[in-house]
Parts: C-alpha cells; sequence; structure tokens
C-alpha cells in the first residue's frame, strides 16, 4: 500500500536511503552518503515523500516541486513492482517529472526510461563530481468520461 510519509516512518526510510545508495553507488567514496545521512535526515521530512508500506516501509519515493528527489526500495523487495507503483504514484501527483541520476547506475538509467523519462542534459554532480543525467518526464492526464458521468 502506498501512504503518504508519517514522522514514524524515518528511522526506516533513512535506513533504506543509505543501505542503498551504499550498494548502488559502489563508484562513490561510502563516507559521502555516511557523512550526509545527518543532513538528509533534517530535511527529508520537508519533501513530499510517499512511502510503499508492506507491514513496514519497504520503499519510498520524495517528490520536491517537479523534482524526484529520491526513489529507494529495500533491496528484499526490489524487482517486485514497488519502484514501478511509487513512479505511478508521482505521475498521479504532478504533470512534469525531473530528476538527476548517475551515468554510472546503468539500472536506475534503464528503470527510468522504461517509465518513459527521457535524457535531456548530461551534467557532472557538483558534490562527488560524478557524471549524470538529468532526466525528464511529461505526464498527460487524460480524462476518461463514461456514459454514467453524463
Amino acid at each position: 500500500m502506498i501512504r503518504e510519509f508519517q514522522a514514524a516512518d524515518l528511522d526506516q526510510v533513512m535506513n533504506i536511503w543509505l543501505e542503498q545508495n551504499l550498494l548502488v553507488h559502489p563508484f562513490i567514496d561510502p563516507s559521502f552518503f555516511q557523512n550526509n545521512a545527518d543532513l538528509v535526515r533534517t530535511i527529508l521530512p520537508s519533501s513530499e515523500i510517499y512511502v510503499q508500506d508492506i507491514h513496514g516501509v519497504k520503499g519510498f519515493i520524495g517528490l520536491t516541486d517537479l523534482y524526484i528527489s529520491g526513489l529507494f526500495i529495500d533491496s528484499e523487495y526490489q524487482r517486485q513492482g514497488l519502484g514501478s507503483s511509487l513512479i505511478e504514484k508521482a505521475k498521479q501527483v504532478r504533470s512534469v517529472l525531473f530528476l538527476n541520476v548517475y551515468t554510472e547506475n546503468e539500472a536506475a538509467v534503464q528503470f527510468y526510461e522504461k517509465h518513459g523519462f527521457v535524457r535531456l542534459e548530461d551534467r557532472i554532480n557538483e558534490e562527488t563530481h560524478h557524471p549524470e543525467y538529468l532526466m525528464g518526464c511529461k505526464i498527460d492526464h487524460i480524462i476518461k468520461i463514461g456514459q454514467c458521468a453524463l
């Protein structure tokens, strides 16, 4: 079930955030994520966050305006559609979405392309100095009106 983030979710969200960043970004010094965890813990609740709750938080997506600030799924629950459902939730509440993804994280790049994101710009991350893509997706919200609505 996807639901809005609650303050009680913070520890689980942060555990997933740190574990997944360390796992999927082996090309970045682990101390970068470890040293930034306290800052992320402080600013994370200011984002619009949706969690995938299956007897506890198993993943989450953070939105800051039109920007996906993070999408992370617990390792045991990956490749089961949780990330896709969180992307779909973001598409329900936004008409345009942007994100940055490290070019070296090829699985994530393919995941976002599968969900309609296109590469808009090549960049260098200012903090890590690793190459990344700015990606974007325009969502067409089509309203279907059936006979009962007439």
